[in-house]
């Protein structure tokens, strides 16, 4: 099976994203991200996704997302046109994003690109016509601004892909759509918006409804992390957004982070970032 690397399509590495518009007439050959995910809107027209040899019929308003190792192409395609947004998630999706927090987001962009492998296709979000109608309108402004070089080119294409993210995962997890959010998702979630807590391995057990095994083995392929890694790092990256406002003292930072004290956050925090919290925090100011 082929690989795809996304500098087939971009070779600025310094930001790894590319958007387009692609159309297909009949087939798509089955290949494999390499090193990058794909979120897909179809457009228009319809076709069979094939996914790792299974076929789910697709058609104008569903979005999904593939991860890398994921063999997936098109067939029988009728006027399919699709509009591709490839990503490296590492390098944009790592910030201290507040869309974190809800489990839509875990779900579509984290969870569904990896489930696709040993669960299925069945969980694509599918948009409405008033839904499909807006984000139309930010994909049309995203590619005429990729397809110019101005001044701020990639901050302003970020912006618009954060826009994307935010728009799909609330839809995704939209009471009205009656989804099944993965106990992953609502799992991830959790550790989000209560990382300033002391969390148990069991309650989170309890909130993904999985056995421990299975939780921890399905949680470390999608987020590439042990669930106690991933919480860990809630915390670092939250302390690191305080420590740059300059406004608390770092045990005030410690202790709206999770940690017991301030000795313990400087100990994972210097494991974390190879630098203590105050030299962090003289680090950022200077720069």
């Amino acid at each position: 099976m082929e690989k795809m690397w996304l500098n087939y399509f971009t070779k600025d590495n310094s930001f790894p994203f590319f958007i387009q518009y692609g159309a297909h007439e009949d087939t798509m050959f089955i290949h494999e991200h390499a090193d990058f995910t794909e979120l897909v809107i179809v457009m228009n027209g319809s076709a069979e996704h094939v996914v790792d040899n299974e076929r789910f019929p697709i058609k104008k308003g569903d979005v999904f997302v593939v991860g890398k190792n994921v063999g997936h192409g098109y067939d029988n395609a009728r006027g399919l046109k699709i509009c591709n947004i490839m990503f490296r998630p590492e390098a944009l999706l790592s910030a201290d994003y507040d869309i974190k927090q809800h489990s839509g987001f875990h779900a579509l962009f984290l969870l569904e690109a990896q489930v696709n492998k040993t669960q299925g296709f069945g969980s694509r979000l599918k948009l409405s016509n008033a839904e499909f109608t807006a984000l139309q309108q930010l994909l049309d402004t995203a590619i005429e601004e990729y397809s110019n070089e101005r001044v701020g080119k990639k901050t302003l294409l970020l912006a618009y892909f954060m826009q994307i993210v935010t728009m799909l995962s609330r839809l995704y997890d939209a009471p009205s759509k009656q989804r099944e959010i993965s106990g992953m998702a609502e799992a991830a979630a959790y550790m989000e918006n209560h990382y300033m807590e002391d969390i148990t391995i069991e309650q989170v057990l309890e909130i993904s409804h999985y056995s421990q095994r299975h939780f921890i083995r399905l949680f470390s392929a999608a987020y590439n992390t042990t669930p106690q890694k991933y919480l860990m790092g809630i915390r670092i990256r939250r302390a690191c957004s305080l420590l740059r406002e300059n406004t608390l003292s770092i045990t005030e930072i410690a202790l709206r982070c999770g940690f017991s004290d301030s000795n313990y956050f400087s100990r994972a925090f210097r494991k974390s970032c190879g630098m203590t919290p105050s030299q962090y925090r003289s680090g950022g100011l200077n720069q």
